[in-house]
């Protein structure tokens, strides 16, 4: 189990310099990708993998409704304020979002591991 709980924590680190490694090395940013766009599914299939490990329910149906709740805040955001539904930006704005959801609810179970 510690080796598990050292491998949490370091996913966090690796995932990271992974990412823009790569987006830097394969100069992905010419067609408009992010390192958070590789960090993204990355972080997903981390979080799935050390929830299921560790708590006898993994915690993947947690981030599908965290992130369902994302999109139609999105959805509500882009129609109420911009007055359009465009949806090549707001799958851009999502997957980047998500991102950022998604890391922060991995950080959230690392927590949790260690206490």
């Amino acid at each position: 189990m510690t080796v598990l709980k050292i491998a949490a924590v370091l996913f966090v680190i690796l995932t990271l310099i992974l990412s823009i490694i790569i987006t830097k090395v394969f100069r992905l940013n010419k067609f408009g990708f992010n390192f958070a766009d590789l960090a993204f599914p990355l972080f997903a299939f981390e979080f799935y993998f050390i929830s299921d490990k560790f708590f006898f329910h993994n915690w993947l149906p947690l981030l599908g409704v965290a992130l369902s709740i994302l999109s139609m805040w999105i959805v509500i955001y882009f129609l109420r304020k911009k007055r359009s539904f465009y949806y090549p930006k707001f799958f851009k704005f999502f997957w980047r979002a998500g991102f950022i959801l998604t890391f922060f609810l991995y950080l959230a179970l690392v927590i949790s591991i260690f206490l």
